[in-house]
């Protein structure tokens, strides 16, 4: 249950990162092509968020983007980082996989936080992760 739950927060986060609200394009088409337009965007499938889903993408948003990585763990096409935030605590990330090194900083942009997540392939019970996007090596 908690894999589909993943697969679905990771799906909207995705869609979240991947869509945009720019009306910049829409306003250069011509008037013709406007009930077509319509007609198209009334067959696609709602991309509206849980609310569990709102709620772990809200609680990220304060949230540190940023840190110097301690811990790195490979699994599942995935790279789990425990991340040094300059905070008091570490917070603990997973990336889609990615080459990166202990003692690199890395920053990300969009997460969610899952609470008691169990990774399966690790055999580990993470307190609180944050599942990134667009994580990279900062330069």
């Amino acid at each position: 249950m908690k894999q589909l739950y993943i697969l679905a927060l990771g799906t909207a986060l995705l869609s979240l990162v991947a869509c945009s609200d720019s009306d910049d394009d829409k306003s250069s088409q011509p008037a013709a092509t406007a009930p077509a337009q319509q007609t198209q965007q009334a067959q696609q499938p709602s991309t509206k968020l849980s609310p569990a889903q709102q709620q772990a993408i809200d609680d990220a948003k304060g949230m540190p983007k940023q840190g110097v990585v301690k811990t790195m763990l490979h699994s599942s096409g995935y790279t789990y980082m425990d991340v040094d935030t300059g905070n008091d605590k570490s917070v603990w990330i997973a990336a889609a996989m990615m080459r990166i090194k202990i003692g690199d900083t890395v920053k990300w942009t969009d997460a969610a936080v899952m609470r008691n997540f169990k990774s399966s392939s690790l055999h580990r019970t993470f307190d609180e992760i944050l599942f990134v996007s667009n994580a990279s090596v900062a330069q």
